[in-house]
């Protein structure tokens, strides 16, 4: 029917690359290289398997760092970073939402009660400044959910 909000590109997120992350994962590699050679300098098997251990953690988080965190999506007007959000609803609330999402009623929507699991799924994009969102409503069919709306942007 229609492009899935998970896998289009929106023209007003665009993303950029996340030098914080760089500079943290280099930092812990470091400090992860630095904990790894003093280990050897401890008499106690304790201490120097206690260091060895904080080590591995660092590396672990550095290499997240720089492989997960390297890119981020931000709202292009505003440089603020976007959340990603998945709601969830009753399948009875489905026409519901989808004439608010229509209509441009989005404060209704607020109003409908959600779900832990339910079969229709509301996906926002909202930059955290709360000045743009982007919402598709998708619903569940045999394996996936399924867009039934188009991509709808809004700019506070």
């Amino acid at each position: 029917m229609t492009n899935n909000i998970k896998n289009v590109k929106i023209e007003l997120i665009e993303k950029k690359f996340n030098t914080g992350s760089l500079i943290a994962g280099i930092l812990l590699i470091a400090i992860s290289c630095l904990l790894f050679i003093y280990s050897g300098n401890f008499e106690s098997n304790m201490a120097s398997s206690a260091l060895v251990f904080v080590g591995v953690v660092a590396v672990a988080f550095a290499l997240f760092l720089l492989f997960a965190k390297m890119n981020k999506e931000v709202y292009s007007k505003t440089n603020s970073p976007i959340i990603k959000r998945q709601l969830y609803y009753d399948t009875n609330d489905f026409y519901n939402i989808k004439n608010a999402l229509e209509n441009d009623d989005l404060k209704s929507i607020e109003k409908i009660k959600r779900v832990d699991e339910g079969n229709v799924q509301l996906y926002v994009l909202h930059s955290k400044d709360k000045k743009f969102a982007a919402l598709q409503l998708l619903k569940y069919e045999p394996f996936d959910f399924i867009p039934q709306t188009e991509i709808k942007t809004v700019e506070f």
